[in-house]
């Protein structure tokens, strides 16, 4: 298998990169239209480094920038909205340990990177919980962090 070089930045991409395609046949349409979405791929895992890693310690702005450099982009928080409307109908209860939906892997609040950035209109990060108590499930979006917080348990996945 040959390295795959990133056009725009000259760097190594991880190696094979596995899109979920999120659609009608996975979701309803209604719930698209709710949120103003459209079907959409996502990465079946965080993003990796050249080592195999999961690249973490990244802010938002960086985020962004760093996938934008290989030709894709963070998911919308529209599209985190369908998934997580998805999600509460699929699991009323909800869990913050599943550990996949949807072919979505590394959801879980137990992984060692539990936050990933969603592209909004501000910072916003998908994660398994708040912190206090609440519980959103696998796909709670929280809107407290700047846009230049790092930390070594946020990371980040693309979109396309």
């Amino acid at each position: 298998m040959s390295t795959k070089i990133c056009p725009a930045s000259g760097k190594k991409l991880p190696e094979e990169i596995k899109w979920i395609k999120i659609g009608y046949k996975q979701i309803p349409k209604k719930i698209f239209d709710r949120y103003g979405a459209k079907p959409f791929e996502i990465m079946e895992k965080r993003m990796r480094k050249p080592d195999g890693s999961v690249w973490n310690n990244i802010s938002w702005k960086e985020a962004k920038k760093e996938a934008k450099k290989m030709g894709y982009r963070l998911p919308t928080i529209n599209e985190m909205l369908v998934l997580l409307d998805f999600y509460k109908m699929k699991y009323p209860k909800n869990s913050v340990c599943h550990q996949s939906f949807l072919g979505i892997s590394e959801l879980s609040c137990d992984e060692e990177i539990c936050f990933e950035w969603v592209d909004a209109p501000v910072a916003c990060s998908r994660s398994g919980y708040w912190g206090n108590g609440n519980n959103g499930g696998a796909f709670t979006l929280r809107l407290s962090w700047d846009a230049s917080y790092r930390d070594s348990c946020m990371g980040f996945r693309c979109a396309r």
